[in-house]
């Protein structure tokens, strides 16, 4: 095979290594809930893999503090013995003057065979769901679904103010993986980060239109 076509085919392979598509399914924002007072946040990635669960907090602390939030990796900020759960997180966030919880978790993987588009069946949260206090933290209590390889997979982020113990703000994503899953959480933190700070009835597909 000539020297210029397996270039070629490198550079395609290249390509759909480093491929991935992320996409925001549903949002949700309490009322009174301004980004712009998060000053102090806890960053939970539940991930059964300790190496990929340290990338992916550390890139939030990263990239947020372009935002001028001060973050913190759990693995950094929790002791070990700390469950992951309400009654683990919650006086040790009060204690260590956090205002901000973000715990993000897969809710569900699927996997979608070539041609076939992809669709999650996780239903949405409702405006007046995430208002209440017992549903808001049930991210912390349910067992976490974790993940090795996939081609779909569909993550929540929410984000809990610590005074309150509310859920303010919740994202659902689906992301289309080829690949190496660390190359992917620069560009998830970069969507979920964005989305968070944008005000409220103008998000980037209502400035499109």
């Amino acid at each position: 095979m000539p020297v210029r076509a397996n270039l070629v085919i490198l550079a395609f392979a290249v390509l759909l290594i480093g491929c991935a598509s992320t996409r925001m399914r549903s949002i949700h924002r309490a009322p009174r809930f301004q980004s712009a007072e998060i000053q102090h946040a806890l960053v939970i990635g539940i991930v059964k893999d300790q190496v990929l669960r340290k990338a992916f907090e550390e890139e939030f602390v990263r990239q947020w503090s372009a935002y001028g939030v001060k973050a913190v990796s759990s693995l950094k900020s929790l002791p070990s013995s700390v469950p992951l759960s309400k009654t683990g997180i919650e006086p040790l966030a009060k204690a260590e003057g956090y205002d901000t919880v973000l715990v993000t978790r897969l809710l569900n993987k699927k996997w979608i065979p070539a041609g076939e588009p992809g669709d999650s069946s996780v239903t949405s949260k409702s405006s007046g769901e995430i208002q209440n206090v017992n549903t808001a933290l049930q991210v912390l209590l349910a067992p976490p679904v974790y993940v090795n390889d996939y081609d779909l997979a569909t993550i929540e982020t929410n984000l809990y103010n610590v005074a309150s113990e509310q859920c303010v703000w919740s994202g659902t994503t689906e992301t289309s993986v080829m690949g190496k899953i660390p190359k992917l959480i620069p560009p998830f933190v970069k969507l979920i980060l964005k989305r968070l700070y944008e005000t409220p009835g103008h998000s980037e597909e209502k400035k499109l239109k």
